[in-house]
């Protein structure tokens, strides 16, 4: 039961109100808060049309030359069905709207797992923030895989929260977790690196047994159909580029370290706590770890060779578009690095965790888009943060909501703010 005399609940149903309406106004006119949503799902309408007119064809000629794409065919011909059935392409919007409701609910779900002491406004606000991902109200407007793998990767987590915290049907939740994460996969393939992860956490739990066998046989004949296409269609989403490079440049894993370790650590701001000059001090002081920090800063630096026009995130932008050089990304990463120190990041799992984020994205672009909400997902449930009072959810919800409006307005207004920079 609500309260309506705490002044704090009255104020978040008024916030919430305000998302809402502004989310249902963003549907009616089309928002593309990502500026290229639109555009995408344009490029993608020929494949829909295609799979719903001759399914044969489309199928052959799909992935290959002058047909380029980067996703699995199975939501181009799950959408396909509805244009067979007479709906319109300008109508999929609609159906596409239906999936935002799991997300919802089952990341809902998934933070009363993993925080007991959840008050019922942070999960409103919590909802305002899946509401508010540009992502999202981009994706829902114009349909595209990315949106679906999002489904079924929070529902993925909610049973892989459910294999770590309830001793009832662990291996049960076990193979829901692999199940949703394969599904995942087939919307848009770079969510099948997650597996490392899972497979990880269930070797720890059942070691080499039957049950740990049963899963990785699982696990396999679930990405047989996969494997199958890609080899008959040789391997296509590796190969497809915005523009030529060497694989030189494509596999330079300086670019990817130093653009995905800017934007985790965007992700990351609602965590970040105030540190004394005490604490700055003792971590800053000269030792192995600082030394190893520095090291690592100066060699991917040196390899550095990002392109313009390939995306690169906000700091990348900002460094190139104000200074006209990669200094200040230079400057965000070292930060990005001292930063994962004060809050000991650097174990076993996290090493893990951000390597699947590397092995997440295999193409040479990087854009933002295909990690929100993801890192939202994986900072709140399997990322391993060491917890204070300040990281407190119901405190870490306040932060992610007003992070969430300003990185939304950014968006939103990203090219008259361009225009008044340049």
């Amino acid at each position: 039961m609500i309260n309506l005399k705490d002044n704090s609940k009255i104020f978040v149903i008024c916030i919430s109100i305000l998302v809402f309406s502004s989310f249902a106004y963003n549907f009616i006119v089309g928002e593309d808060a990502l500026g290229g949503a639109e555009q995408d799902f344009i490029m993608n309408n020929k494949f829909l049309l295609n799979f719903s007119e001759n399914f044969k064809l489309t199928i052959q000629t799909y992935g290959v030359s002058g047909h380029a794409v980067r996703n699995l065919p199975v939501f181009n011909i799950i959408l396909a069905q509805f244009l067979n059935l007479g709906l319109k392409i300008s109508h999929l919007k609609y159906l596409n709207l239906l999936v935002l409701f799991p997300i919802i609910f089952y990341f809902i779900k998934s933070l009363k797992i993993k925080y007991i002491n959840i008050s019922f406004s942070s999960q409103i606000l919590f909802v305002c923030i899946i509401l508010l991902s540009p992502t999202i109200r981009s994706l829902v407007n114009y349909p595209y895989p990315f949106l679906w793998a999002i489904c079924f990767f929070i529902i993925s987590i909610f049973f892989y929260l459910n294999f770590q915290y309830n001793k009832n049907h662990k291996f049960k939740n076990a193979l829901y977790c692999i199940l949703n994460l394969s599904l995942a996969s087939y919307m848009t393939p770079n969510f099948a690196v997650f597996i490392i992860f899972y497979i990880f956490k269930f070797f720890l739990e059942y070691k080499i047994s039957k049950k740990f066998l049963k899963i990785c046989f699982f696990s396999f004949t679930l990405s047989l159909p996969a494997l199958f296409f890609l080899i008959w269609k040789d391997f296509y989403f590796f190969k497809n580029e915005v523009f030529e490079v060497s694989y030189l440049e494509k596999f330079n894993i300086a670019n990817k370290i130093i653009i995905i370790s800017s934007i985790v650590t965007l992700y990351f701001i609602p965590f970040i706590i105030k540190l004394t000059k005490k604490d700055i001090s003792s971590k800053l002081t000269i030792s192995k770890n600082l030394l190893y920090i520095l090291s690592f800063f100066v060699i991917n630096i040196f390899f550095f060779n990002f392109k313009n026009g390939a995306g690169g995130g906000i700091f990348y932008q900002t460094s190139n578009i104000i200074f006209g050089n990669n200094y200040f990304l230079y400057l965000v990463f070292l930060i990005s690095l001292l930063i994962f120190s004060f809050f000991k990041f650097y174990n076993y799992e996290n090493f893990l965790i951000f390597l699947i984020l590397i092995l997440y994205n295999p193409q040479y672009t990087i854009y933002y888009k295909y990690f929100d909400p993801l890192l939202l997902f994986v900072f709140l449930f399997i990322f391993n943060i060491k917890k204070n009072k300040a990281h407190d959810i119901n405190v870490i919800s306040k932060k992610y909501f007003i992070f969430y409006m300003v990185f939304l307005l950014l968006n939103i207004y990203k090219y008259d703010l361009r225009l008044l920079l340049i």
